[in-house]
């Protein structure tokens, strides 16, 4: 986190120097990058480190013992990753039910199996989080943007 807060000092006053709706065009195009890479990130069942995710506790596999369903194969859908607009920018974020689980997984919390099942203290899966490659991706093209106006 200390390098994303670096790299919003040092873009921070040139980004002041942009129109409402450059900043809002640039943010909007790294969001939708973001976005795409989290997604590949999360089909890699990778966390922002490079570290691979805790496996399940019970794995279900098929008759050529291949994993049949990959973790948070349906969460990573653009129906259920929203991107938001905010008074900072740019937010990428899960909705709904989703975002409940998508927490849990996360921050590594406690939660039910099944509504009437035992609690689980899930291991922690960082679904969300930059990696070195989306920080410079970011710095990047924020300087291409600037450089081309």
């Amino acid at each position: 986190m200390a390098d994303l807060e670096l790299l919003t000092e040092y873009l921070g006053g040139m980004l002041q120097q942009l129109s409402d709706t450059e900043r809002r065009k640039l943010e909007m195009s790294i969001a939708r990058k973001l976005r795409a890479s989290q997604k590949k990130r999360i089909t890699k069942q990778q966390n922002p480190d490079g570290s691979p995710f805790v496996p399940r506790k019970k794995c279900l596999r098929d008759k050529k013992n291949k994993i049949k369903n990959k973790m948070f194969n349906v969460i990573k859908n653009a129906k259920y990753m929203r991107m938001e607009k905010t008074a900072q920018g740019m937010a990428i974020g899960f909705a709904g039910r989703i975002a409940f689980i998508a927490r849990v997984h996360q921050f590594g919390l406690v939660d039910k199996v099944d509504r009437d099942g035992p609690s689980v203290k899930y291991d922690s899966r960082e679904l969300l989080g930059f990696t070195e490659a989306e920080i410079q991706m970011i710095e990047s093209d924020v300087l291409e943007y600037i450089a081309a106006k």
